[in-house]
C-alpha cells in the first residue's frame, strides 16, 4: 500500500510502501465499538462514596425517650431520615472496568487506522520541526496542511518541550508519540498524521511474530 509523504506545506516529497496487514485491514464497526467501550470503560475510577446509617459517626444514644414528648418516636440521629445520617443504597466504591483481550484490542486500533486510510484521512508528513515554540509557529503548519479548524491527531516519534509548548493552546490538535496511541484517539480525529519516523515506530510495535515488517522507500 503506497502512501505520499508530504511537507508540512503540503507539497508531495516522495512515496512510501505501508505494510497491507496494518492499514488495510476489513472494516468491523462492532469491533471498534467493543474497544472504545473497554477504554472508556477503564477511565472510570469508581470512586463515589456515601456513608450507611451504620457508618455515619454519633447516634449512640436514643435522642430522647420513647413516649410523653409529643415527638416522634426516633431510636438514632444516625437514621436516613435525619440531616446528617445515614444514605440509603448510597453508591459505593465499584471496579467499571470491562475485560478485553490485548490482541483483539491491538486488532482494533488497525481497523480504525484502515478507515482512516481508506478516507484519505491519514498522512505522512517527512517531520515536524518549528523555528519558535510559539503557537502560531504550529497553527501555520496546520494552515499550510489544511487542517486549521479539523480536529487533528499529529503522531511522532518524540515529542520535544518546544513542541508541546507550541501545540497546548490550540484546542483542536492533539500531539502525542505514536506508541502511545489507542483506539480513542482515532475514532475522536477528523485527520491523522503521522511524522514519518512516527509511522515507522508504530509498525516496529505491531509487526509481524514471523518476521519484522518495515517501511520502505518506494
Amino acid at each position: 500500500m503506497m502512501a505520499e509523504v508530504i511537507s508540512t506545506t503540503g507539497e508531495r516529497q516522495e512515496e512510501i510502501n505501508l505494510p497491507e496487514n496494518i492499514f488495510n485491514q476489513k472494516s468491523n464497526p462492532g469491533l471498534i465499538w467493543e474497544a472504545i467501550r473497554n477504554h472508556l470503560a477503564n477511565q472510570r475510577e469508581g470512586n463515589a462514596k456515601t456513608k450507611s446509617k451504620g457508618e455515619v459517626s454519633g447516634g449512640g444514644k436514643k435522642p430522647w425517650r420513647q413516649k410523653h414528648t409529643g415527638r416522634a418516636r426516633h431510636g438514632s440521629i444516625r437514621s436516613p431520615i435525619w440531616v446528617g445520617g445515614g444514605v440509603v443504597f448510597g453508591p459505593s466504591p465499584r471496579d467499571y472496568s470491562v475485560q478485553m483481550p490485548k490482541k483483539k484490542k491491538q486488532k482494533a486500533l488497525l481497523v480504525a487506522l484502515s478507515d482512516k486510510m481508506k478516507t484519505s484521512a491519514l498522512k505522512v508528513i517527512s517531520d515536524l520541526t518549528l523555528e519558535t515554540n510559539k503557537t502560531k509557529e504550529m497553527a501555520k503548519v496546520l494552515s499550510g496542511l489544511g487542517l486549521k479548524e479539523t480536529r487533528t491527531l499529529i503522531l511522532l516519534d518524540s515529542i520535544s518541550e518546544d513542541l508541546k509548548h507550541a501545540a497546548r493552546n490550540i484546542p483542536n490538535l492533539n500531539l502525542k508519540r505514536a506508541k502511545d496511541l489507542n483506539i480513542y484517539d482515532v475514532v475522536g480525529a477528523e485527520k491523522i498524521i503521522f511524522s514519518k519516523n512516527g509511522i515507522e515506530q508504530f509498525i516496529a510495535n505491531y509487526s509481524n511474530k514471523s518476521g519484522k515488517t518495515e517501511v520502505t522507500n518506494d
